[in-house]
């Protein structure tokens, strides 16, 4: 995936292109199995929910330290399909829960 940047100044234009990549993991992944029941877990605390992890769908990475995970969690009655972004903190292994949404239903 590529993002390009542009922007104007009075008659001058200036243009800055940024390449991104992203970064995807394996779902099954023992890091991102992880990071999923972090994001659930302080969702469920956040919240006063009762979500379960029920599987990662994709998890990717298009800045070193920010992941972006869609994931499957059940609550009791029905499993619906979640974003969750976590921020790893500088030289830790720790993360933080910055959002986590319901995404809208695609067939995996």
């Amino acid at each position: 995936m590529a993002l390009s940047l542009s922007s104007k100044e009075g008659s001058m234009r200036s243009y800055g292109h940024i390449m991104l990549f992203v970064s995807l993991f394996e779902c099954e992944g023992t890091l991102v199995i992880e990071m999923a029941n972090f994001a659930v877990t302080e969702h469920n605390k956040r919240s006063n929910a009762n979500l379960k992890l029920a599987q990662v769908a994709v998890s990717a990475s298009p800045i070193r330290n920010i992941y972006t995970l869609q994931l499957l969690a059940d609550d009791g009655v029905e499993t619906h399909k979640y974003t969750a972004q976590l921020i790893q903190m500088f030289l830790s292994s720790m993360y933080n829960l910055q959002s986590f949404e319901l995404a809208s239903f695609t067939p995996l």
